[in-house]
């Protein structure tokens, strides 16, 4: 990862995504050509994992510190040797290698070691969930697909053990979706109401507290508003009659008299 950059999207093909509250209860560990794998509840099969939370808090341990991250599903402890600027309540995106250390009987425990950090703007974490979603939705569907089809072919071996060590079927495949989409929701209920402030914010610096609807996305989006997300707030400001179309193309501030 780069300083300051503000979409850090690691190239590594091995990287998952997925919600800290998932990773949590992935318990099962598969070894493939020498590699060490966890396979996940919805079958990511990782050994590193891309993710982005705020954090919560943050232990010395000698060399050692760890550090409290949640993504708003849960609150994962990450551990690093490195040093990085940390402030708690902001935002930090990593790279984490799993480690695996085998308990007392069958539990294992999952240790995330930090390869790369660095703190980041609070979009990135909003767009991270976004794409994490979208994956979680893509690899429950893959999942629902194969629950009664290809399971027996050799390659996907590891996804049959994961469909019986989990117990998988449609309803817990239905709760690791909900899961999903409550944090997309839980994002979209922070942005819309920050997209809402910056909408009218930037029309009311505008003259005459109007602006063309292309020209006020373009000017939103170098924000760090995402477009489709823009054009629907435009919509509900619309909606709850904050704004208006005083011509085709034109958005405009609704003035309220005192």
């Amino acid at each position: 990862m780069q300083k300051g950059r503000q979409n850090p999207e690691p190239d590594l093909t091995a990287t998952c995504r997925l919600f800290f509250e998932e990773l949590l209860k992935s318990d099962l560990v598969v070894k493939e050509n020498e590699e060490t794998f966890l396979v996940t509840p919805t079958c990511a099969r990782c050994n590193r994992v891309f993710g982005v939370g705020e954090v919560k808090e943050v232990e010395k341990r000698g060399k050692i510190t760890k550090i409290k991250i949640s993504d708003s599903t849960a609150t994962l402890n990450i551990y690093t040797d490195k040093a990085i600027g940390l402030e708690l309540d902001k935002f930090l995106a990593f790279i984490g290698n799993l480690h695996v250390r085998e308990g007392a009987g069958k539990s294992k425990a999952v240790l995330i070691l930090v390869e790369e950090a660095e703190p980041v703007e609070e979009n990135v974490r909003d767009n991270w969930i976004l794409n994490t979603a979208r994956r979680t939705m893509e690899r429950i569907e893959l999942l629902r697909s194969n629950l009664n089809l290809s399971l027996s072919l050799p390659k996907k071996q590891w996804m049959k053990e994961a469909v019986e060590h989990y117990a998988i079927d449609d309803d817990k495949l239905d709760s690791r979706g909900n899961v999903a989409i409550n944090a997309v929701k839980s994002v979209w209920q922070h942005y819309s109401k920050t997209a809402k402030e910056m909408v009218l914010e930037a029309l009311e610096e505008s003259e005459k507290s109007s602006m063309e609807r292309v020209k006020l996305t373009d000017a939103l989006k170098k924000r760090g508003l995402m477009e489709v997300w823009v054009e629907e707030v435009i919509d509900e400001l619309f909606a709850e009659g904050r704004c208006y179309e005083p011509e085709v193309g034109v958005v405009k501030v609704v003035e309220v008299e005192e």
